[in-house]
């Protein structure tokens, strides 16, 4: 039996953890859990008095204002002392740390600290960033997983429980006499072969500050469950790691959902054994496959029957399907806008018409479902122009359909969004007070207010000159779609504390896009 300690940096969308100790688990193996930190949402304003990832996420919350979700202090030495004696009780045979994008800096520090305190240990980097950087991870890591991790690692811990050799398994990368090695990339993993996620409290531990918490669901996921039907999306969005990830495996085979059963077992194993309230359903599109939905919700229905949320797409929102969700316990759902403006949907390569987003906004609104809608701002190709054509279509928008927050764009590394910006030497040219105007127009938007109003206040010299004469009219707060009953409250007061409410939703929408692969 090999003994597998797996870091996460910092909370978040908790799946690739657990999904990994899930399958050491079921092999045979032992394994722990261990989250290192939280991060700090603080005002735009007051980042200097903190670090920030690489590429820092900013979320526009109420009454327009900016909000750094991913701040935190150094990593102290008593949070490493903790983090020592954690790793020295289990005595891991293998350290690996499931990272993104965001994350792959601060990562390099802690396996600094950690190849000096456990220098015979290997330390394995997996994930969506070293997936698409291997060669930088492996400037730090001994060990980088490039590609989907559930085999590589349950395999790589049968050949260290065994003392064999593990240079030549596939999907790993790792230097040997000075030489790279890159083993050839294995094919994408059949869904039905994964394990349950391993979400036992015995087995994960949070380290911030001076405290340590042990036997503990993992933090700021309340009594939700958060899980993925499937891997890959049938779309190119190119701000999205799905359209890396086609770029680097393939499209035709990328899209893979697992069969109702194994979802439904999923869920009623959490049900059963953690106490969950609701089901929040992390898949790209949720309601891509009528099919798969007409066999899923009956039995979710019967056999879970929890509250849950999902997002949904333009082009993929049919009323027949979203009632036969409803039925079955869906109460809240998110769709993607990303832009008003026809262009820059263009530049996101993400050709979706206007009136089918309207269309599918009105259909999410007669099924009686609390509806959500998602907008990139800050973009590097965006003038003013479109900033317009944005507030002009969300006048239209059925005012029914709700903001949790605004999110910035972030040029992650190898992105098609990214590659494109470059080449074309695309730069954010709107000023900060011209954005700050336009995103109190878009909030305007989802007021009470008549449309005409709107459009006249839109339209005001006076009010282009002083923005701020428009906070009185602007809400003070924004809802966000977490499905929260009375017993969360507490939990709500205490980590979903507006605005952080809309930037643990910012946090977890930007590492769901870079999820799919562990």
């Amino acid at each position: 039996m090999a003994r597998v300690a797996l870091l996460k940096l910092f909370t978040g969308l908790n799946l690739a953890v657990h999904q990994l100790s899930g399958e050491l688990q079921r092999a045979g193996h032992d394994s722990r859990v261990i989250y290192l930190k939280d991060f700090i949402v603080v005002p735009a304003t007051e980042t200097s008095r903190y670090l920030v990832t690489e590429y820092p996420g900013t979320i526009v919350a109420a009454r327009a204002q900016e909000f750094c979700w991913n701040c935190y202090t150094p990593y102290s030495e008593h949070e490493y002392q903790l983090l020592f004696e954690e790793l020295d009780a289990f005595k891991p045979d293998l350290i690996g740390l499931s990272l993104t994008s965001l994350t792959m800096k601060p990562a390099a520090e802690v396996t600094a600290w950690l190849k000096q305190r456990f220098p015979s240990v290997p330390v394995i980097w997996g994930g969506s960033g070293p997936t698409i950087e291997p060669d930088w991870a492996l400037e730090h890591a001994d060990l980088v997983c490039k590609g989907e991790g559930e085999e590589l690692l349950v395999e790589l811990a049968d050949r260290l429980d065994a003392g064999a050799d593990y240079t030549g398994l596939g999907d790993l990368w790792l230097k040997r006499d000075g030489e790279i090695v890159r083993n050839p990339t294995r094919p994408l993993i059949d869904l039905e072969k994964i394990a349950i996620p391993d979400f036992t409290p015995a087995r994960t531990v949070h380290i911030d500050g001076h405290d340590i918490r042990r036997n503990l669901y993992p933090p700021n996921l309340g009594t939700q469950y958060p899980i993925m039907t499937q891997r890959g999306c049938p779309f190119s969005c190119n701000f999205c790691i799905e359209s890396v990830y086609q770029d680097m495996f393939g499209k035709k085979n990328s899209l893979r959902r697992r069969s109702v059963d194994v979802v439904i077992e999923e869920l009623v194993a959490a049900k059963r054994t953690l106490g969950i309230r609701s089901v929040m359903f992390y898949d790209d599109v949720f309601t891509v496959n009528p099919r798969w939905l007409r066999e899923f919700a009956p039995r979710y229905k019967r056999e879970v029957g929890l509250p849950f949320w999902c997002y949904t797409y333009p082009t993929t929102t049919r009323k027949e399907d979203l009632l036969l969700l409803k039925d079955a316990g869906l109460k809240s759902i998110t769709m993607g806008i990303q832009s008003g403006s026809p262009e820059m949907l263009d530049t996101f390569n993400r050709p979706v018409a206007q009136e089918k987003a309207h269309e599918a906004a009105r259909t999410i609104l007669d099924c009686g479902l609390e509806g959500y809608f998602d907008l990139i701002t800050k973009t590097h190709f965006e003038k003013e122009r479109h900033l317009r054509e944005t507030f002009e279509f969300l006048v239209d928008f059925p005012r029914g359909i709700k903001t949790a927050g605004f999110g910035a764009m972030t040029a992650l590394p190898e992105y098609g969004y990214t590659a494109r910006m470059v080449e074309a030497g695309a730069q954010i040219s709107v000023s900060e007070r011209d954005y700050r105007y336009y995103h109190k127009l878009y909030l305007l938007t989802r007021t009470r207010l008549p449309r005409p109003l709107v459009r006249a206040l839109g339209r005001s010299r006076v009010v282009r000159r002083y923005p701020h004469l428009l906070d009185p009219l602007l809400p003070d707060k924004l809802p966000t779609f977490f499905l929260l009953d009375e017993s969360d409250a507490a939990f709500a007061d205490e980590v979903l504390n507006l605005p952080h409410a809309q930037a643990v939703f910012a946090r977890n929408n930007t590492e769901r896009r870079e999820t799919a692969l562990q």
